[in-house]
């Protein structure tokens, strides 16, 4: 059983929208619209009658695929696009003798599926602008929520929810704009006949190219890229990096919501993740389905990457993109509708927050007080000193403040306002309120 066709988990790991963009429906459809479009455009260029267009293009409407033959017949040949073209050239009739005028399978392939890599990145980029706008609401809105960073998975320094926030805003800001220029870069159309010479063609060879590429809406390159598997290798790279910055949130969501750091819960109702065994416990599903989509994504890239290494003009290798780029985008959207949800149904626990802020004893503005000290005495000395008394805070279970009161060399150089300023974590969160704003700043809404 395949997760991707699966009627009953099949919408956990993938999404309608992706599967029909990939479907076989819309392979032969796009089959369909290439053989058309490069029947008009050589008609009117002379390479083929103009009657011939004509009777194609009045055939092609009625047009049905015979999906038992057609499977047969792929099995035998080896490749989709003969038989297609076969089964439509019958129903074309006499001018079904000019259907694939000059073109080669990997023509057809190659331009059916950057349609279908077109409609992808569209669909893709929709989705993600709900990410980006619900992430700069929460940005937004928790500019001055107090909370501990964290490194390496311990208490760092005070910081902002909203300083978290923006750095995965900023994030999905260079998402977005990655898939506009991937938009307007990558998405070229192949045609060039058997190894992108035109010699089928003839002297028309280019301005056929030209003139099927602006039929279709995509780009006409100045050379065959049959062999050259870049541009489909970038688009796989960038919609599986999408895949794990939404994974990146997602990690960072799921451990917020563990019993012991409690900063926020998903929301989803009384059902959503509800144990089995345990009547009290709800896990956190869709983040962790999201990160299983970033790494499944990301999977795929190597054999992407195996494609690009092809000898001479082209060899099969591009079977490895049929499977593999299909699938990154599946992740890739899953991953980003799913973030929605999560970030749509988040409930945030700020006072939890602040709980956690406090959880160490004061320790975490350790560095503070050694910064307000270090001016006195030396940077080295106070770091010395202040870590000194860290450690009899921690034997002693005190808090570090009423250790560093009970010091007489830390109250002589600082005084109890001072500590008391260089104590309260909402004076050390230094300007991550400034650089909140400056991202809100950065990017229009």
């Amino acid at each position: 059983m395949s997760v991707f066709t699966s009627k009953v988990v099949r919408n956990l790991f993938g999404t309608e929208a992706m599967r029909a963009i990939f479907s076989d429906d819309t392979r032969i459809a796009n089959y369909l619209k290439v053989e058309i479009a490069l029947a008009k455009v050589e008609a009117s260029l002379g390479v083929i009658p103009e009657s011939a267009y004509r009777d194609i293009a009045a055939k092609a409407p009625s047009f049905e695929i015979d999906w038992e033959r057609y499977r047969n017949d792929v099995e035998a040949v080896g490749y989709p696009v003969m038989p297609f073209v076969e089964q439509f050239a019958q129903h074309c009739g006499a001018a079904g003798e000019y259907l694939h005028w000059g073109s080669t399978t990997r023509d057809i392939t190659d331009t059916s599926f950057v349609l279908q890599v077109r409609d992808a990145l569209a669909t893709l980029e929709t989705d993600l602008h709900k990410v980006r706008r619900k992430l700069r609401e929460m940005t937004a809105r928790h500019r001055s929520t107090l909370m501990i960073a964290r490194t390496h998975g311990k208490h760092a320094l005070p910081s902002t929810f909203g300083f978290r926030c923006a750095v995965w805003y900023s994030e999905v800001e260079r998402q977005c704009s990655r898939l506009a220029v991937l938009r307007a870069q990558t998405l070229a159309g192949q045609f060039g006949g058997a190894i992108g010479t035109f010699a089928a063609v003839g002297p028309k060879g280019i301005d056929v190219q030209r003139a099927l590429m602006a039929e279709l809406g995509l780009e006409a390159v100045e050379i065959a890229w049959f062999a050259s598997r870049d541009r489909v290798a970038q688009v796989a790279f960038t919609i599986a990096s999408i895949a794990q910055s939404m994974a990146s949130i997602a990690k960072t969501l799921t451990i917020m919501t563990r019993d012991e750091v409690g900063e926020a819960s998903e929301g989803g109702g009384e059902s959503r993740g509800t144990s089995s065994a345990m009547p009290h416990k709800h896990n956190t599903v869709v983040p962790e389905l999201v990160i299983v989509h970033g790494k499944m994504a990301a999977q795929q890239l190597p054999v992407v990457m195996e494609s690009m290494v092809q000898d001479f003009e082209r060899d099969w290798q591009g079977h490895f993109e049929t499977i593999a780029v299909p699938q990154i985008f599946q992740h890739a959207h899953a991953a980003v509708t799913q973030m929605h949800v999560v970030l749509a149904g988040l409930v945030v626990h700020t006072g939890r927050m602040r709980t956690n802020l406090d959880l160490t004893n004061g320790q975490v503005m350790a560095e503070s007080v050694m910064m307000a000290l270090a001016p006195k005495i030396g940077r080295k000395n106070a770091h010395h000193m202040v870590s000194r008394l860290c450690s009899a805070a921690l034997r002693e279970g005190r808090p570090l403040g009423d250790v560093l009161r009970a010091d007489p060399e830390t109250m002589k150089h600082l005084g109890e306002r001072e500590l008391a300023s260089a104590l309260d974590p909402r004076n050390y969160i230094g300007l991550a309120e400034q650089a909140v704003d400056n991202v809100l700043a950065a990017h229009a809404d």
